[in-house]
Protein backbone atom coordinates (compact mmCIF):
# COMPACT_ATOMS: atom_id res chain seq x y z
CA UNK A 1 0.00 0.00 0.00
CA UNK A 2 1.30 3.70 -1.18
CA UNK A 3 2.04 6.35 1.66
CA UNK A 4 -0.98 7.86 0.14
CA UNK A 5 -3.33 5.04 0.38
CA UNK A 6 -2.33 4.44 4.14
CA UNK A 7 -2.91 8.40 4.92
CA UNK A 8 -6.03 8.55 3.22
CA UNK A 9 -7.08 4.98 4.80
CA UNK A 10 -6.10 6.42 8.07
CA UNK A 11 -7.84 9.98 7.33
CA UNK A 12 -11.09 8.03 6.73
CA UNK A 13 -11.17 5.63 9.51
CA UNK A 14 -10.71 8.58 11.64
CA UNK A 15 -13.31 10.25 10.70
CA UNK A 16 -15.26 7.32 11.12
CA UNK A 17 -14.12 7.04 14.84
CA UNK A 18 -14.70 11.37 15.56
CA UNK A 19 -18.67 10.77 13.88
CA UNK A 20 -19.13 7.76 16.39
CA UNK A 21 -17.89 8.97 18.71
CA UNK A 22 -20.03 12.42 18.41
CA UNK A 23 -16.80 14.48 17.54
CA UNK A 24 -17.42 16.72 14.22
CA UNK A 25 -15.25 16.77 11.56
CA UNK A 26 -14.86 20.73 12.38
CA UNK A 27 -12.79 19.08 15.51
CA UNK A 28 -10.42 17.76 14.16
CA UNK A 29 -7.06 19.03 13.60
CA UNK A 30 -3.86 17.70 12.48
CA UNK A 31 0.04 16.78 13.20
CA UNK A 32 2.70 16.45 10.91
CA UNK A 33 6.76 16.11 11.48
CA UNK A 34 9.07 13.45 11.68
CA UNK A 35 11.69 11.73 14.40
CA UNK A 36 15.06 13.74 14.57
CA UNK A 37 17.95 11.39 14.21
CA UNK A 38 19.12 9.77 18.18
CA UNK A 39 22.99 11.41 18.06
CA UNK A 40 24.97 12.08 21.22
CA UNK A 41 26.80 15.18 19.90
CA UNK A 42 23.48 17.02 18.01
CA UNK A 43 23.11 16.56 14.11
CA UNK A 44 25.72 14.55 12.64
CA UNK A 45 24.68 15.15 8.73
CA UNK A 46 22.79 11.94 8.85
CA UNK A 47 19.15 12.12 7.21
CA UNK A 48 17.23 14.48 8.61
CA UNK A 49 14.60 12.29 10.03
CA UNK A 50 15.19 8.93 11.20
CA UNK A 51 13.11 5.46 10.51
CA UNK A 52 10.86 4.68 13.36
CA UNK A 53 7.53 3.69 14.54
CA UNK A 54 5.50 6.72 16.27
CA UNK A 55 2.31 6.16 18.66
CA UNK A 56 0.06 8.96 19.79
CA UNK A 57 -0.89 8.44 23.09
CA UNK A 58 -3.90 10.58 24.68
CA UNK A 59 -3.09 12.75 27.56
CA UNK A 60 -0.11 14.23 29.27
CA UNK A 61 2.80 13.15 30.73
CA UNK A 62 2.93 13.00 34.54
CA UNK A 63 5.56 13.21 36.45
CA UNK A 64 5.19 11.57 40.29
CA UNK A 65 7.65 12.14 42.94
CA UNK A 66 9.53 8.85 44.59
CA UNK A 67 11.40 10.47 47.40
CA UNK A 68 13.36 14.04 47.89
CA UNK A 69 15.02 15.46 45.14
CA UNK A 70 13.80 12.12 42.25
CA UNK A 71 10.72 11.45 40.37
CA UNK A 72 9.60 9.21 37.57
CA UNK A 73 7.53 10.03 34.24
CA UNK A 74 4.21 8.90 34.26
CA UNK A 75 3.21 8.57 30.54
CA UNK A 76 -0.65 8.16 29.19
CA UNK A 77 -1.43 4.94 28.78
CA UNK A 78 -4.38 5.02 26.05
CA UNK A 79 -3.10 4.74 22.37
CA UNK A 80 -5.10 6.71 19.46
CA UNK A 81 -3.01 5.24 16.67
CA UNK A 82 0.57 4.31 15.69
CA UNK A 83 2.56 5.51 12.45
CA UNK A 84 5.37 2.98 11.30
CA UNK A 85 7.98 6.02 9.19
CA UNK A 86 11.04 5.43 7.15
CA UNK A 87 14.33 7.31 6.66
CA UNK A 88 13.48 11.12 5.79
CA UNK A 89 9.77 10.23 6.06
CA UNK A 90 7.20 12.34 8.49
CA UNK A 91 4.22 11.43 10.07
CA UNK A 92 0.84 12.97 9.72
CA UNK A 93 -1.81 12.13 12.01
CA UNK A 94 -5.45 13.91 12.08
CA UNK A 95 -6.85 13.93 15.42
CA UNK A 96 -9.64 15.52 17.91
CA UNK A 97 -8.78 18.15 19.77
CA UNK A 98 -7.21 18.06 22.88
CA UNK A 99 -3.78 16.97 24.62
CA UNK A 100 -1.29 14.19 23.09
CA UNK A 101 1.92 12.68 23.41
CA UNK A 102 3.86 11.53 20.31
CA UNK A 103 6.25 9.31 21.45
CA UNK A 104 8.62 7.42 18.78
CA UNK A 105 10.46 4.13 18.52
CA UNK A 106 13.35 3.38 16.59
CA UNK A 107 14.66 -0.15 15.11
CA UNK A 108 16.52 -2.32 17.78
CA UNK A 109 18.69 -2.39 18.75
CA UNK A 110 17.93 1.29 20.13
CA UNK A 111 16.46 1.65 23.59
CA UNK A 112 15.46 5.12 24.23
CA UNK A 113 11.67 6.48 23.27
CA UNK A 114 12.29 10.14 22.56
CA UNK A 115 8.70 12.02 23.23
CA UNK A 116 6.90 15.31 22.74
CA UNK A 117 3.54 16.88 23.88
CA UNK A 118 1.24 18.54 21.85
CA UNK A 119 -2.20 20.26 22.18
CA UNK A 120 -4.00 19.43 18.90
CA UNK A 121 -6.32 22.55 18.09
CA UNK A 122 -9.33 21.92 15.93
CA UNK A 123 -8.77 23.33 12.42
CA UNK A 124 -5.06 23.64 12.93
CA UNK A 125 -2.06 21.93 11.05
CA UNK A 126 1.23 22.02 13.56
CA UNK A 127 4.04 20.86 12.41
CA UNK A 128 6.23 19.25 15.75
CA UNK A 129 9.21 16.69 15.28
CA UNK A 130 10.01 14.38 17.94
CA UNK A 131 13.28 15.85 19.48
CA UNK A 132 17.05 13.91 19.76
CA UNK A 133 16.34 13.22 23.25
CA UNK A 134 19.82 11.32 22.86
CA UNK A 135 22.24 14.02 24.01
Amino acid sequence: MTTLARRLTRLIALLLLAVMTGCSAGNLGTVTGGIIPCAALGYSGEPHYAAGTVIVLEGQLHWRSTGPGSSVAIFPTAVVVNEQVGVDASYDFVLPAGDYLLRARFPPPANVEPSVSVTVHAGQTDHIDIPNMCI
